[in-house]
């Protein structure tokens, strides 16, 4: 089953470099624009809101120590079954905005390359 999972990432990496060559640079930059504002807008508030629940389940039993914003995901596996829904629900969101926003930046890097490529 791993081995299916190899062959598709590769045919899908394949299918959009092909589609990269065919592209005028100016879409692939462009779009990678709205994709990566997309992302934030996405990934920015529902971040924000992970770190607001986390800190409203965890601070009233004492199991966050100074500075745990930076690194929140080590303090996850303190949140009890019933706790996890409700903050890991705006966790998963805001790694999809990350996620997002790295795909837009990608494509923003294929644009330039395109235009340098071809010495526009």
């Amino acid at each position: 089953m791993r081995e299916l999972g190899i062959v598709a990432a590769v045919t899908a990496v394949m299918c959009l470099l092909s589609g990269v060559w065919l592209t005028p640079w100016e879409t692939l930059y462009y779009g990678g624009v709205w994709i990566t504002a997309a992302g934030f807008l996405l990934g920015l508030p529902t971040g924000f809101i992970y770190h607001v629940r986390l800190y409203q389940v965890l601070h009233p039993r004492g199991e966050l120590p100074q500075g745990w914003f930076w690194r929140p995901l080590r303090y996850n596996s303190r949140l009890t079954s019933e706790e996890r829904n409700s903050v890991m629900a705006w966790c998963y969101a805001g790694g999809l905005g990350f996620v997002i926003i790295c795909l837009g930046l990608l494509l923003m890097a294929a644009g330039v390359s395109m235009a340098i490529f071809r010495g526009v």
